[in-house]
């Protein structure tokens, strides 16, 4: 009956690691999908799924990113930090998994009983440890908040799995109860055995899963909506009455000014922001000339390519400004909300190249005939 027991607690947990894994693969890695050959075929199937969370109101926010990903340069240090560390734990965390899986099949090899040498001398799991350390570095580079309850989800499908594997292990080696008792489960015990108080009285093991699932979700999303909330005000940006410029390299609110002043002024951009209906806003985008970013639907001229890198060689008197209407829910935007703080994607409009030295427009063109992501919630900002 304990093995049965056993057999059931292990096929339940890799049945919630596959689901969750396979759920995390299609969120998360949806940057890498994005920027393949395969980008279209992969939106047949997860673009149904997103245009269905932006139909419904109540879901739409799941679309937003808490973190910038299309500027490269905002006024906080921290937040222009994050991006290296994602990359940095991701790396890390893919080489911290690999390690951990070279000593276990080395032991499986030469038939050496269970590991615990190594990274297994601090921790019982350092593979998993690994593994989520690469999935926030991953959550940090494409910070949507989908991606960020994927992960939650993935975290407690390790803890499950690992439970599991414990009790298998502690059937199967005889000193396993004394090596559990001096290392972490998934961290280094700094602190002798501490475990902390425990409560006097015991939940069900079900109510204290979800509960700690609740708690863990709840604090993720207010860390999430405050990084988010820094983010958008350290972007460089200057207000309109119908929208907002955003520059994606570090400008002064005078240059930025200056820009947005001789682009709008031109004909061809009022034509354009004539054809916003009442409600709508735009987002006007101000980068270097020479710089082309797939996110924002603007024209590639033949030889160029899409990329998040500002141009070393570039022309500092030189930028174009890509207008665009914003998109919002279901339930639109309100005269007090903030434009960037709930649109969730954006349509071109049209596209003016300033050059701030002279004051004068040298050259404006109308939106490409198909963006390089259409009709697809990609970051706004």
């Amino acid at each position: 009956m304990i093995e049965s027991s056993e057999k059931k607690s292990t096929r339940n947990a890799h049945r919630m690691l596959m689901a969750s894994g396979a759920f995390y693969l299609l969120i998360a890695f949806e940057f890498f999908y994005m920027a393949s050959p395969f980008a279209a075929y992969f939106y047949t199937v997860y673009g149904p799924g997103l245009d269905s969370l932006q139909a419904w109101g109540l879901s739409g926010w799941m679309l937003w990113f808490f973190l910038p990903h299309i500027v490269a340069e905002t006024k906080s240090a921290l937040i222009n930090f994050i991006p290296l560390l994602g990359l940095l734990l991701f790396v890390g965390g893919l080489f911290g998994f690999a390690v951990g899986a070279f000593q276990v099949y080395r032991a499986k090899i030469r038939k050496s009983g269970a590991v615990t040498v190594g990274l297994y001398r601090y921790i019982r799991h350092p593979q998993y440890t690994a593994l989520i350390v690469a999935s926030i570095g991953m959550l940090l580079i494409w910070p949507r908040f989908l991606v960020l309850y994927s992960t939650i989800a993935m975290v407690f499908a390790y803890v499950s799995l690992a439970r599991v594997e414990e009790r298998i292990c502690a059937k199967t080696y005889a000193n396993y109860d004394k090596y559990r008792s001096g290392t972490g489960g998934f961290f280094p015990r700094l602190v002798g055995n501490f475990r902390g108080r425990r409560l006097s009285v015991r939940l069900p093991r079900l109510i204290s899963f979800l509960a700690s699932i609740a708690l863990i979700v709840v604090a993720a999303t207010m860390i999430a909506l405050g990084l988010r909330q820094h983010a958008i005000a350290s972007l460089y940006t200057v207000k309109d009455e119908q929208g907002i410029y955003l520059s994606v390299t570090r400008l002064s609110d005078q240059e930025l000014s200056e820009i947005a002043a001789i682009a709008r002024a031109h004909q061809k951009t009022d034509e354009a922001l004539k054809t916003l209906q009442e409600g709508d806003r735009f987002i006007a985008y101000v980068l270097p000339t020479q710089m082309y970013v797939s996110e924002i639907p603007m024209r590639l001229p033949d030889g160029q390519e899409f990329g998040h890198s500002v141009p070393k060689d570039r022309d500092l008197a030189r930028y174009k400004v890509v207008y665009t209407r914003a998109e919002f829910s279901s339930g639109g935007l309100l005269e007090t909300e903030n434009i960037l703080h709930n649109a969730l994607n954006k349509h071109a409009l049209v596209e003016v190249h300033v050059n701030l030295r002279s004051e004068v427009v040298e050259s404006i063109s109308p939106p490409p005939e198909q963006s390089f992501y259409p009709d697809i919630q990609v970051p706004v900002f």
